[in-house]
């Protein structure tokens, strides 16, 4: 008799970001497809329910009490491996007591080591964040008893392997290039046809990321849209808790359309996939026009961070804020081709890393609890040289300062600073009758 597996997924679900969203969606299919019926997780600060969200969420304040009945956990994808406060605007755990931002990814993961079950690093990434010495020890803790540690980029790879020599951190594109498996933009869906119909899309269209710095392509289309009378632009959201709102690409857009809802995420990527050309920021906006086949035109640096990762992938072109784009040049761009050689190698390394998390899941428990016992039994120690070092600098800065008040009580007596004394009475004053002339 097959049986129901427990999988926990650990990110930031709870936010309107289409590429946070995507996540729980393809873990679900994929494990899935491989182990039968599972029951997933998905773990974020804020608890969400179907009846406002694409999918229920977890809030994290519960994870004490679920974690033992879970058979795997999920870390990530996204950017989460972080120690930044600034997430997103307004965006703290509901309980004091979980650290922000580890709470979300840190902490699970040594929680999933203290069950034994395998803990598997799905793609997340740092995007040239640092790690701060006090977390040091514990993500090389969680590195060295994670049996499959997969990160979605060279940087990311190269700041977390340098915490151990054992650790095996590898990287893998990021999951979302696995869209293609859940949608089949040979067959439109019923409510992909029906969003367009109401949102009067019925033309080629180009979707137009709706944010702030896509000034080349703003004056490419209020100069030259006589000559793209065929097709339409779609203003579309893709992160609106980043304040993405299609008012801030201005007015007078000719063939401009809006949506009547901002849609859930699978339904976004059929937006996308079916799209002319894509214009904008998002990583995520670009890797789902790369999956599918459309051309992307990133106004994102991408020589810099996570987005380094997507330039050999093809039809991904740079824009640049104050550089006019050539009218005959962009419409040669457009349009939908077969996937680059190096995307379809990314599809077939996102099928082996499911294939690996699905053979971890049910291969079960692994012996991780001795070496968390461990490091609870030197934790006190920890804890107190810690103390003894703060100690210890509050000491020096004390010390300072006191040398610093006994410099200047002595200067204050000393013979020289009591006969320069009428000099300095003189100086004010000359100063105070300068000042007034020049006011005069």
């Amino acid at each position: 008799m097959s049986r129901e597996w427990q999988v926990g997924i650990f990110g930031t679900f709870d936010v309107a970001n289409y590429g946070d969203l995507l996540f729980p969606i393809l873990a679900e299919a994929e494990l899935t497809r491989r182990l039968g019926t599972i029951t997933l997780h998905r773990f974020s600060y804020h608890g969400k329910t179907p009846s406002e969200w694409p999918y229920e969420v977890t809030s994290l304040s519960r994870l004490p009490d679920i974690a033992g009945q879970l058979d795997g956990v999920l870390i990530g994808g996204g950017f989460i491996v972080r120690f930044d406060k600034l997430v997103a605007s307004g965006y703290y755990p509901p309980d004091a007591a979980i650290h922000h931002p580890t709470g979300y990814w840190l902490t699970p993961a040594l929680i999933a080591l203290q069950h034994g079950i395998p803990l598997i690093w799905n793609a997340p990434g740092m995007h040239c964040n640092d790690i701060p010495p006090w977390a040091a020890p514990l993500v090389q803790l969680t590195l060295e008893h994670s049996p499959h540690i997969r990160v979605r980029d060279a940087l990311s790879q190269s700041a977390l392997a340098q915490l151990s020599p054992t650790a095996q951190v590898e990287v893998l594109p990021d999951t979302a290039f696995g869209l293609p498996r859940l949608l089949d933009p040979q067959s439109p869906s019923a409510p992909f046809l029906e969003l367009c119909s109401s949102a009067g899309l019925t033309q080629p269209y180009l979707v137009v990321h709706a944010m702030w710095g896509l000034n080349s392509f703003l004056q490419l289309w209020q100069t030259h849209a006589g000559q793209f009378e065929d097709v339409q632009l779609l203003l579309l959201p893709i992160g609106p808790v980043l304040g993405d709102h299609e008012s801030v690409l201005g007015d007078g857009l000719a063939r401009a359309r809006c949506l009547p809802f901002w849609p859930e995420p699978l339904l976004l990527a059929e937006l996308l996939a079916h799209a002319e050309g894509v214009i904008g920021h998002s990583y995520h906006l670009a890797i789902s026009a790369l999956a599918f086949g459309v051309p992307i035109f990133c106004s994102a640096d991408l020589g810099t961070g996570k987005y380094t990762a997507l330039p050999s992938h093809g039809r991904i072109f740079q824009l640049c804020r104050d550089q006019p784009i050539d009218p005959q040049w962009f419409r040669a761009q457009l349009g939908k081709q077969p996937v680059s050689q190096v995307t379809a190698d990314a599809m077939v390394q996102i099928d082996a890393h499911w294939d690996r998390v699905a053979e971890l899941i049910r291969e079960g428990r692994r012996p991780t609890q001795p070496a968390l016992n461990r490091y609870w039994q030197a934790l006190p120690g920890v804890l107190e040289d810690l103390h003894s070092l703060l100690e210890s600098q509050a000491a020096e800065r004390q010390h300072e300062r006191e040398q610093h008040q006994q410099a200047l009580e002595t200067l204050y007596r000393s013979n020289s600073f009591k006969l320069t004394a009428p000099l300095r009475h003189l100086r004010r004053t000359l100063n105070k009758w300068l000042g007034a002339l020049r006011h005069d």
